[in-house]
């Protein structure tokens, strides 16, 4: 007798029919038939040409395997990557389903390409085949019946649920939904179903969904309606919601999709989302909303999530979580910058290395005492917290580093420094501190080495008279007095700084430039700073290198460097890294390249939506060959060793290097990604042309001669392609990249992976949608006395990351690298890095949104696991 509670009856009892079925002549006649009709027929040629397909490079390649795919004769491993790539491209997927409603998706490029067909002969074997599978597949999908895996369950209803594909058949609480199953709500109510992984999808009135998994996760297939997400954590896999045009994607948080007849709404309630939309990717935080149509007005959320049970839970946690996020900004506040140092005053002379930092331990605490407080007063908190970390061990974790921290630094005054002087022929690092004006600092370390360190003495302090202890010759020795710390490895040392600040002597450092350099610094305001006297070191390094490394640094203008200075300093929620390279005299070698700061017509071409854009303005190319060449004329051999190089270049390929190449060229230059990243990243290239004919006569003179190389190997030529269009000539040239489309647009080359792109790229100039009109990019911008830039570098990495790490690295991060994953994608915001040429210096610098301090402590609450801090503290390491 047959269980029906028993399937792996069932399966063998179908495999059972299969083994002994045989179908008969009339059968497979029939079958044959109606797969060659199929494959034969004019609105499947496009089969045909998907065979034809080498090499899948992008949507155009994945649609032209389409209708293999329909009709059954697309290869497995083929069918597994177009069903991957449909999953995530919204183009591709609506291609799918326009092919299938009986109209044929447009495959130009991949039949362009191909090169050759299959002879008949292969045609026939190819149908044979097919045949051969088809009627297997056939024959199994007959035996067995339509069962597909449990993908939810109803959890909770407030109307009518009905399966769409059943004859609309009522759903009742604690029913089964399986995969691919549409379920519709009724008029009025709605429902909530929980997935297999623990995801909670509350569904509004006359919504309708299915449901499918793979091993990238879990889809939820929006046809219509409203749905609100809270996804449960998915490690290494990820939940997506559907629609017709966006794709949502999270690893864990609280959002809602609205689908309807105009277009779709994402709004996001706690964590952050990723919607795709027309190939280009958005990230979402809390209180964020998009629209997938100009048509679709943003609406307040509070609206947008009226309709649900939960809708005053979910607005509460919005609405603390924004607002813990705030206190505890506003606790840290901005560090004090300090306009004047007394540790840099008592450095001892010869010092090649200063660094110094404030103490910022009341402000963590603050900070953390204020999150806490709200935690505990709010119950929308406190269920957040207990559900993201419920761990008993991390709270008492967190409490022994914040105070232990808190009260190190209520015995210390407002800086600490490190200086490294060079002592003989050897270098020595100095600590040096404030004492804070409560007293008792040597108190308080004694007592932190007794409780946590055993059998050794780390520090001891030197005597009344500056004596040493006896039997500390190994000891880390310091020297304290009611203002200052001064330690060190070298009891010499700490006696020497001591012995001046007690008779109140003016350091040998004070007064030399390198002294000076830093007090500029201190001037104009310092924050986090670290200075290098780069010429001291240098110089005795120099003096005892080979020939090959003189003009290595007289090719870089290195030869000439002074000082290296670091600076770190937050404005607001503006956090600004900055390093200088100052030099004795002019820029020279390539240091010089980078020219003085000027205006970049070519961020015109780049949208706001760019993920990532480098822009540089730089010295006359022809004269940065003419530095090459002068800097090395003075070496035996090496001037007329460049020469032949030169000379090599005009005889292969007739023409000049500096007259006929670099002359031709400005000094502007930019690269951007501008839109996705897969499957052909969206790279568009903006080079600044002085004589666009010259330049195109160089790339036709340089593919001819490559020709002739590649004739002489039995290559095909490659093969330079041009149409005019609205008055405008475009270029298309193979490369090994893939093909390279350019055009000239007013003194620009601009180039880019296919035509579409540089429309794009000329609309956006047009009509002002610009990299320099974005908001976000205004925000970023440093307020100095410079108007234009040398170099510029954005990127949104929050973006950046998502699209490089979740697509091209492989699945299955481990529990540890996801969470790790996690803090980052949470932590990054755009960022911008820019440099000023001036004529003795060069500055380049960072500015990022981010609070320094707020956000450490933000991360110390979600990024420390409690394993790792009960490690720590067990065992004694030094936290901080």
């Amino acid at each position: 007798m047959f269980d029906a509670k028993n399937p792996s009856q069932l399966l063998e009892q179908a495999a059972a029919q299969i083994r002994g079925a045989e179908a008969s002549d009339a059968v497979v006649a029939a079958a044959a038939e109606r797969v060659w009709q199929r494959l034969s027929a004019p609105h499947t040629a496009g089969a045909a040409a998907a065979a034809e397909v080498a090499e899948i490079r992008g949507c155009d390649d994945y649609q032209a395997l389409i209708p293999a795919f329909l009709a059954g004769a697309l290869p497995p491993a083929r069918t597994t990557l177009l069903e991957d790539h449909v999953r995530e491209c919204v183009p591709c997927r609506r291609a799918l389903k326009v092919a299938r409603s009986g109209q044929v998706p447009v495959a130009k490029a991949a039949t362009q390409r191909a090169r050759r067909s299959y002879p008949l002969g292969r045609m026939a074997l190819a149908a044979v085949l097919v045949l051969g599978l088809g009627a297997g597949a056939m024959l199994l999908w007959q035996s067995m019946p339509f069962s597909n895996r449990p993908a939810a369950t109803v959890t909770s209803l407030d109307g009518d649920l009905f399966r769409v594909a059943a004859g609309s058949l009522p759903v009742e609480v604690g029913a089964i939904v399986r995969e691919h199953e549409h379920i519709r709500s009724g008029r009025t109510g709605g429902a909530v179903v929980t997935l297999a992984d623990g995801s909670r999808v509350e569904l509004r009135a006359r919504s309708e969904l299915s449901i499918d998994d793979s091993r990238r996760g879990t889809t939820i297939h929006l046809d219509r309606g409203s749905v609100i997400v809270q996804a449960a954590k998915q490690h290494d896999r990820k939940l997506y919601v559907d629609t017709d045009d966006c794709l949502v994607s999270v690893t864990g948080t609280i959002f809602s999709v609205n689908h309807g007849t105009k277009g779709s709404r994402v709004s996001v309630i706690e964590g952050q989302v990723r919607v795709d939309f027309s190939g280009e990717e958005t990230v979402l935080q809390p209180g964020d909303q998009m629209t997938t149509r100009q048509s679709l007005a943003a609406m307040p959320l509070a609206r947008e999530l009226a309709w649900s049970r939960d809708v005053d839970r979910y607005i509460a946690l919005l609405g603390e979580l924004h607002a813990l996020g705030t206190a505890i900004h506003e606790a840290v506040g901005t560090s004090e910058l300090r306009y004047h140092s007394r540790l840099l005053e008592h450095m001892p002379a010869g010092t090649v290395f200063y660094a110094a930092v404030p103490n910022v331990s009341e402000s963590i605490g603050d900070a953390y005492r204020a999150a806490m407080a709200r935690l505990s007063e709010s119950p929308a908190l406190s269920a957040w917290w207990q559900h993201n970390h419920g761990d008993d061990r991390l709270q008492p974790a967190i409490d022994e580093i914040i105070d232990r921290f808190e009260a190190l630094g209520s015995h210390l005054g407002d800086e600490v420094a490190v200086g490294v002087f060079r002592d003989g022929d050897t270098y020595t690092p100095l600590v040096a501190a404030e004492v804070g004006p409560q007293g008792g600092l040597r108190s308080f370390i004694e007592q932190q080495i007794h409780q946590f360190v055993t059998g050794v003495e780390p520090l001891v302090f030197l005597g009344p008279n500056l004596e040493v202890p006896a039997g500390s010759e190994h000891a880390l020795y310091a020297w304290l007095d009611d203002r200052l710390l001064v330690a060190s490895h070298k009891s010499d040392a700490v006696r020497r700084v001591a012995q001046a600040i007690q008779s109140g002597t003016v350091s040998g450092f004070v007064g030399t430039p390198f002294y000076q350099e830093i007090g500029t610094r201190y001037e104009e305001g310092a924050g986090v700073l670290a200075a290098f006297d780069l010429e001291t070191v240098l110089r005795s390094g120099i003096d005892q290198t080979s020939a090959d490394d003189h003009r290595a640094f007289r090719v870089f203008g290195l030869e000439n460097a002074r000082y290296v200075t670091f600076e770190r300093k937050q404005s607001g929620d503006q956090t600004q890294h900055q390093v200088a390279l100052s030099f004795r005299d002019e820029r020279h070698g390539v240091l010089s390249w980078l020219a003085e700061p000027a205006p970049m017509g070519s961020l015109d071409f780049i949208s706001p939506d760019a993920k990532a854009l480098t822009a540089l303005v730089i010295k006359d190319p022809a004269r940065m060959l003419d530095d090459v060449d002068g800097a090395l004329t003075g070496d035996a051999g090496a001037g007329n060793g460049f020469a032949q190089v030169l000379q090599m270049f005009q005889d292969r390929f007739g023409m000049d290097l500096r007259d006929d190449v670099a002359a031709v060229l400005g000094g502007e230059v930019a690269f951007a990604i501008d839109g996705p990243l897969v499957p052909v990243p969206s790279w568009k290239l903006i080079v600044e042309v002085y004589d666009p004919a010259r330049f195109q006569w160089v790339v036709e003179k340089a593919v001819a001669e490559a020709n002739k190389h590649l004739a002489e190997t039995g290559v095909e030529p490659l093969v330079l392609r041009q149409e005019q269009v609205g008055g405008r000539t475009f270029y298309s040239l193979p490369a090994m990249i893939g093909d390279i489309d350019y055009t000239f647009v007013d003194g620009y080359l601009l180039a880019a992976p296919s035509r579409a792109l540089l429309d794009r790229a000329i609309r956006f100039r047009d009509s002002g949608y610009t990299m320099t009109s974005s908001q976000r990019f205004w925000a970023l911008l440093p307020h100095d006395r410079h108007e234009n830039f040398s170099a510029l570098f954005y990127q949104d990495m929050g973006s950046l990351l998502q699209s490089v790490i979740e697509r091209l690295a492989p699945a299955g991060l481990s529990d540890g690298q996801q969470a790790a994953l996690d803090a980052v994608r949470a932590e990054a915001r755009p960022m911008l890095a820019y440099a000023y040429g001036e004529q003795d210096r060069i500055i380049a610098a960072v500015s990022s949104e981010q609070a320094m301090l707020g956000n450490a402590l933000l991360g110390l609450f979600g990024w420390l696991s409690p394993d790792a801090l009960e490690r720590g503290m067990r065992e004694g390491l030094p936290i901080p």
